[in-house]
């Protein structure tokens, strides 16, 4: 590709790095069309499984192969390896090349866009445990997009054709964006897993847990979807049950003393939406506040 190229659906992709996520958006591109001819990871073995699953694919042992043989360049490794595999390869004029990352900026391709490669990101915004799922989970996902205009148009032009929804973002927006889905994605579940577990407390097993407490999450995701913040919150803190709240604290307290810290600050943060809502008084939430602080107060004595 030259400098006065048009990236186009006509592009000839390649992936580095061979995991979920890379593996979820080259079949996503595949199937909407896009050539996606090469595939390059730290294993062989691994590029050999990503370019099986793909018409016309072929793996590469080395990265500088899937640079060459392709016009646009994707590296789907973890985070700390994109600088690195990024300056291990001699970009061509005009080539395009972008990482996956939530959190870091196009500064990462630096020594490409010294080359005169032209820099991107294109992060899907959603958690990845197979291709399989993966590729089934894309659709209705946001894409965190950073480039030039030419990087911007065509990587938004793969976002919607694969069924994702397009947003840009600017450099200083990536770890804000990225902490974001990061609550929502991976610390979610570890909260889902501190409430199954608190099943143990009462001579259930976290299994147990797991099972009556996952149904509630698709519901309050539908919750989000159909009413929004802060109309889908819900439980004893909009009702301003400080009687619930307190049996609440004493119960984690006794009990569950491990997680007193997590309930008291999620409870904090949850007041003001409470009282956006219009259903908690403020008189009522600051005295909700004061009782989670004098607990959080005698915690930290502790």
């Amino acid at each position: 590709m030259t400098n006065t190229q048009t990236l186009d659906k006509t592009t000839k992709i390649g992936f580095i790095g061979a995991g979920n996520v890379g593996g979820s958006l080259a079949l996503a591109m595949s199937n909407a069309g896009y050539p996606v001819i090469a595939a390059g990871s730290r294993t062989f073995a691994s590029a050999q499984t990503f370019a099986g699953r793909i018409s016309g694919c072929t793996a590469y042992e080395n990265i500088q192969e899937v640079a060459d043989r392709t016009d646009f360049v994707f590296i789907s490794t973890s985070d700390d390896a994109i600088k690195v595999v990024c300056d291990q390869i001699s970009w061509r004029e005009g080539q395009g090349v972008a990482h996956c990352s939530g959190a870091a900026s196009v500064d990462l391709l630096q020594s490409a866009a010294d080359q005169g490669a032209i820099p991107g990101a294109f992060h899907p915004l959603q958690a990845f445990n197979s291709v399989e799922n993966g590729v089934k989970a894309i659709p209705g996902v946001t894409f965190g997009i950073e480039g030039n205009d030419e990087m911007q148009s065509y990587l938004r032009g793969i976002a919607a054709d694969i069924g994702g929804i397009p947003i840009s973002l600017r450099p200083q927006d990536k770890v804000l964006y990225h902490i974001s889905g990061v609550l929502m994605g991976n610390l979610l579940a570890v909260l889902a897993s501190v409430a199954a577990s608190m099943w143990e407390k009462f001579d259930h097993t976290r299994d147990e847990g797991v099972r009556a407490l996952s149904p509630m999450m698709p519901a309050v995701a539908s919750n989000l979807d159909s009413v929004g913040v802060p109309q889908a919150v819900a439980g004893p803190y909009p009702r301003g049950d400080i009687g619930t709240v307190r049996k609440h604290l004493e119960a984690v307290s006794s009990f569950a003393p491990e997680y007193l810290p997590l309930y008291i600050e999620l409870a904090l943060a949850g007041l003001p939406f409470a009282v956006e809502k219009g259903a908690l008084p403020p008189k009522r939430s600051q005295e909700i506040k004061e009782l989670l602080e004098s607990y959080r107060a005698t915690n930290v004595e502790n």
